[in-house]
């Protein structure tokens, strides 16, 4: 009888040491810096993304934006290089080095001090999905139709991952 609590004890232990590391969420933090001619510039805040059972949960902390107060918005683009490029035309834009906007994940409020203090939930992402690529603060609501290289939509604030 001794013996079955044991082993009892023993399995329901096991199980719960189970059962906590699969309960662990992926949380990764990284700098937010602004973008400009040369690429990175200084830091104006931080970018927590923790993986929920859904997807993540996107937590930004933002001071000292060039932004007007209303709405900006939360890109993920395909690359994470800050580095300026140039057009067909030779006109430099800042982040060309990030590829495409491949997704669109969210609005954000602009405070009139220029802060940003918001929580972006996104469904069907993981962590997994936003490392090696960029999360982008931009000054305009997308309009869907027009490229980076058009000078629509430029990214202002850059996370790296």
């Amino acid at each position: 009888m001794n013996k079955i609590f044991k082993v009892l004890f023993m399995l329901s232990a096991l199980s719960l040491l189970c059962f906590a590391q699969a309960k662990q969420t992926t949380t990764i933090t990284k700098d937010i810096v602004e973008l400009n001619e040369n690429g990175a510039g200084k830091k104006v805040g931080t970018v927590t993304v923790t993986e929920t059972a859904n997807g993540v949960s996107i937590d930004l902390e933002a001071k000292g934006l060039a932004l007007e107060s209303g709405v900006a918005e939360l890109h993920l683009y395909v690359s994470n290089s800050p580095q300026a490029t140039e057009t067909a035309e030779a006109n430099s834009f800042s982040g060309g080095g990030l590829g495409e906007d491949i997704s669109d994940l969210g609005a954000l409020i602009v405070n009139a001090d220029g802060s940003i203090s918001q929580t972006v939930v996104s469904d069907g992402i993981k962590v997994s999905d936003i490392e090696g690529k960029a999360l982008v603060i931009t000054d305009e609501v997308d309009n869907y139709a027009n490229s980076l290289a058009e000078g629509i939509k430029e990214p202002l604030y850059i996370a790296s991952f």
